[in-house]
């Protein structure tokens, strides 16, 4: 499969503002025959914006997936949005938490925000708090701005060899994030 490609004028723009993380190729996983021994995972999540149906089994799929991946991959969950990311404010998601939240289709199981990682400052207390934890992947899920922050957060750990990877998930009651 191929990504859909933005129009020229778009793609020029975009990749003016994400040098380091613009045109990265689409990466898809296929189950394979040989059992491999794989290393535990450690992903963060923050839930960004405002409230909207869905976010705690976007989070149980993620925890699924992970302890699929390996029984001692670990999840750390932000507290009250991007503010969370920046201050090291978090939780460990547990079974028994995550159990507790598994199919409410909420999106207050570790609070939200509207705050923005936008000074020098917080980009560089946000990778502190990424590095000292060892994150491997840190998920924003939010609508189109969070998202927007989280494309600009990428784009500062990649410049800054952080090996955190931020995926944007898309979520909101607007219609503001579409797909052609």
């Amino acid at each position: 499969k191929e990504a859909i490609a933005a129009p020229p004028k778009d793609a020029e723009a975009i990749k003016k503002l994400f040098p380091l993380t613009s045109g990265i190729p689409l990466v898809e996983l296929e189950a394979g025959d040989a059992p491999s021994p794989k290393d535990p995972l450690k992903v963060g999540v923050v839930l960004s914006g405002g409230q909207a149906p869905g976010g705690h089994n976007v989070i149980a799929g993620i925890y699924d997936g992970i302890k699929a991946w390996n029984k001692d991959s670990s999840m750390y969950g932000f507290l009250d949005g991007p503010h969370g990311v920046f201050s090291g404010n978090f939780v460990v998601i547990s079974d028994a938490i995550m159990d507790g939240f598994r199919n409410t289709g909420g999106f207050d199981m570790l609070g939200s925000g509207r705050h923005k990682i936008e000074t020098q400052e917080q980009f560089e207390d946000s990778m502190m708090v990424c590095n000292a934890i060892g994150l491997d992947g840190l998920v924003i899920i939010g609508g189109d701005d969070s998202n927007t922050n989280g494309a600009v957060l990428a784009e500062y750990f990649k410049e800054n060899d952080c090996k955190t990877k931020v995926i944007g998930t898309p979520k909101t009651i607007d219609g503001d994030l579409k797909c052609p």
